[in-house]
Parts: structure tokens; C-alpha cells; sequence
């Protein structure tokens, strides 16, 4: 039996390279089977459709899933399943959510996390995600398994999620999820806010880790490195203030602590193939048929 916790290819479909890193496996192991993976490259969430598994995380051991219950587990962890019985099993893996309603959402439920004991024990599948799970299974059938299909069934999955399953079972389920990952998240994202082109060891500093282990769990949680992940929001800061009226490339340069205009048109370049004068110019003849449109209306 393949090891169900190993990562697929997936193909790349017309429309294109997508965010994220997400699929769903099914698996039919027999009994006495183990898998074992000491630390999970991604979040995973195993549904029991039938059967059971004996699955051991980090601290708790030996915990018995049945069929019709799921469980979350979170990156990182070391995580041990054997299968009592001949067993069906859907496999979920994720990096992280990939709608910003989810993690408002979830955001949302941070303050539960402080009235809630986590002791890894199963919830329930809920009648409509078993549908889904089943019209899953038939659409990876008939070979509809590509990158865009698996990420809108990620979204889908958590829509369902959040509508049929109750508030307090959704918390216990991701607590590990929502308590760690969101905080780090949302502590990254509120003190990025505060730079406008700090460094990586500013960031780290803000956020109040070291710079190696701020490195090790961004990547984790991002799915990137956090110099690449601050260029890119550079990126999209830059391009938003360039078209606000009257900037100035020196008032850009200046704003985002470029160091020379070298430098400056490099980072455009990279980024956008356009020189900054050029970027501005495209910006404000936008707003001007936009000025004409409303106007027209």
C-alpha cells in the first residue's frame, strides 16, 4: 500500500499554475497496515469513511478512529496510524487556506481556542461532507485530478465545513490549526503592515523570534521564504501606491527605502517589466478613462 502521506504531482491544468500545495487521496488499506511520517510536510486531515485506524500525534497515543469521524493533523507533527480493520480512507493535505473568507472566519474562532481543552479526539463527518467525499471519489474516477480541480475542492470542503458543522466541533477539529498557525500568521501580517521595505531580520524582530527559527516556521506556515514572500508584497504595495495622483518616482524611492534608481528600476522591472516611469504613466492614463467613464454614466 503507497504511504498515505506522501505528497502527488499533480497535473497542471489550462488554467494554470495555482496557489498553494492541496489534494485529496483516497486509500483502501487493509488491516495491520502502518504509516508512519515523523515530520508531516503539510496539514493533513484523514475522514474514516470505513473501518478503523489507532493514530498516535506528537503527545497523544493510540487514539481510535472509526468509520464516519475525522481528524486534523498539523505540519510538523510525528504521526503514527495503524489500521485494525480492512479500512476506506480519504486523505486531505494542505499548506494553507486558500480563500481570505476562510481565514477571516477562522480568525474569528481564535478567542474559542481559549475555552477549549484540546485532547485529539475525532469529530463527527457531517451527512453533506460525506456527499462531497463521495462525488470526489467518482470525479478522480473518471481522471479529473488536476491542480485547479484539487483547489476548488479545497474551497469547497471548508464551505461545507463551516455551514454544517457546529462552531464548537470546527474549533476542537482545528484547534491546532487555528490556535498556532492563525496567531503566527496574523502576528506576520500586522507587523509586515508597520514596514514599508524592512528586512527579513526587522520582521523576525517585530514579531519576536529569532531570525533561523522565524525562517523555519514561516515556511512552514507560508509555503515560501519569507525574503520572497516580502518582495512580492512589496511588489503589490508598490504598484498600488504608483497609482495614487501625483507620486513621484523619488517620492516611491523614498517611501519604499530604495537605495538608488538602479535599484529602483530593477525591482519594477523584475517585477512588473516596466520601468517605474512607465508604470506611473500607465497608472494615470487608467484613472483618467475611469474619470471619463463615471462620468459618461
Amino acid at each position: 500500500m503507497e504511504n498515505i502521506f506522501k505528497i502527488k504531482e499533480l497535473n497542471v491544468c489550462r488554467a494554470g499554475q495555482m496557489d498553494g500545495r492541496t489534494a485529496f487521496t483516497y486509500y483502501e488499506p487493509k488491516a495491520g497496515e502502518e504509516f508512519r511520517n515523523d515530520d508531516l510536510p503539510l496539514n493533513f486531515i484523514l475522514f474514516v469513511l470505513r473501518g478503523r485506524v489507532d493514530i498516535s500525534c506528537n503527545e497523544f497515543e493510540s487514539r481510535p478512529f472509526r468509520s464516519g469521524e475525522m481528524i486534523f493533523l498539523l505540519r510538523s507533527s510525528a504521526v503514527h496510524v495503524k489500521t485494525v480493520k480492512n479500512t476506506k480512507l480519504y486523505v486531505m493535505y494542505f499548506d494553507t487556506f486558500l480563500s481570505s473568507c476562510d481565514q477571516q472566519l477562522f480568525k474569528a474562532y481564535l478567542p474559542d481556542t481559549e475555552k477549549t481543552v484540546y485532547d485529539f479526539s475525532p469529530v463527527s463527518i457531517p451527512l453533506p461532507i460525506h456527499v462531497f467525499l463521495e462525488q470526489l471519489l467518482y470525479f478522480q474516477k473518471q481522471k479529473i485530478d488536476c491542480m485547479h480541480f484539487s483547489n476548488l475542492k479545497h474551497c469547497e470542503f471548508f464551505i461545507l465545513l463551516r455551514q454544517f458543522c457546529p462552531r464548537a466541533d470546527i474549533v476542537a477539529f482545528l484547534f491546532p490549526l487555528i490556535g498556532n498557525s492563525m496567531n503566527f500568521r496574523n502576528k506576520v501580517l500586522e507587523k509586515y503592515s508597520k514596514l514599508e521595505n524592512g528586512r527579513v531580520t526587522e520582521l523576525a524582530g517585530l514579531v519576536g523570534m529569532g531570525r533561523k527559527n522565524f525562517d523555519k516556521r514561516f515556511r512552514e506556515e507560508f509555503g515560501t521564504s519569507p525574503a520572497k514572500w516580502m518582495q512580492q508584497e512589496l511588489a503589490k504595495r508598490l504598484r498600488l501606491y504608483l497609482g495614487e495622483p501625483d507620486v513621484t518616482i523619488s517620492d516611491a524611492m523614498d517611501k519604499f527605502r530604495f537605495n538608488s534608481p538602479s535599484h529602483f528600476n530593477r525591482f519594477c522591472r523584475q517585477y512588473f517589466d516596466k520601468s517605474p516611469g512607465a508604470m506611473i504613466k500607465d497608472a494615470r492614463e487608467l484613472m483618467v478613462k475611469k474619470t471619463k467613464k463615471d462620468k459618461n454614466k
